[in-house]
């Protein structure tokens, strides 16, 4: 029973799998969406299964004009997708990865637009609690057939004692 019990406590999942990650980004829309491209900001919720792969909840905001001038209001938009993500050099403070996607755009709480998303970024790691992620994404709409593209930083943190090993 008590080597069933160091066994169990050796497998156990703490709160160091958790990452949030704040961050800001430019976002450049399709020309066709006749949108001024400007920045934003977001929040992700994660889990890091390992080194070389992670999941992400992300949302983010912006405020935008539009660039017709028969039409210039401000229109509030709203985007949520969740990611996977693919490290590699999984040993190195430096780790080149790969990003892909699904969610959701909203315009104005009026036109919602389904979306993926793919990408490739660089996280570096500070401390086994902080980090830093940058990437460029594109973003395809099934709804619109339109494409924008983000360029995104994310300072991530990890509770507890954060990332295992080196």
């Amino acid at each position: 029973m008590a080597l069933l019990t160091n066994t169990c406590r050796a497998d156990e999942v703490d709160t160091s799998i958790i990452e949030f990650s704040p961050g800001v980004g430019y976002f450049s829309f399709d020309s066709e969406r006749n949108l001024k491209d400007d920045a934003f900001w977001g929040m992700g919720l994660g889990l890091n299964f390992s080194r070389k792969f992670s999941a992400l909840l992300h949302y983010s905001s912006l405020n935008r004009q539009s660039n017709q001038a028969s039409a210039a209001k401000s229109i509030d938009i709203q985007k949520y997708h969740i990611d996977g993500m693919y490290f590699f050099n999984t040993d190195s403070q430096l780790r080149p990865y790969i990003v892909g996607g699904f969610g959701q755009i909203d315009f104005d709480k009026t036109q919602d637009e389904t979306i993926i998303n793919g990408g490739l970024g660089l996280y570096v790691r500070l401390t086994p609690k902080w980090s830093i992620r940058a990437d460029m994404r594109n973003f395809h709409s099934f709804d619109e057939s339109y494409n924008d593209q983000t360029y995104m930083m994310t300072l991530g943190y990890r509770p507890g004692s954060g990332e295992k090993g080196k």
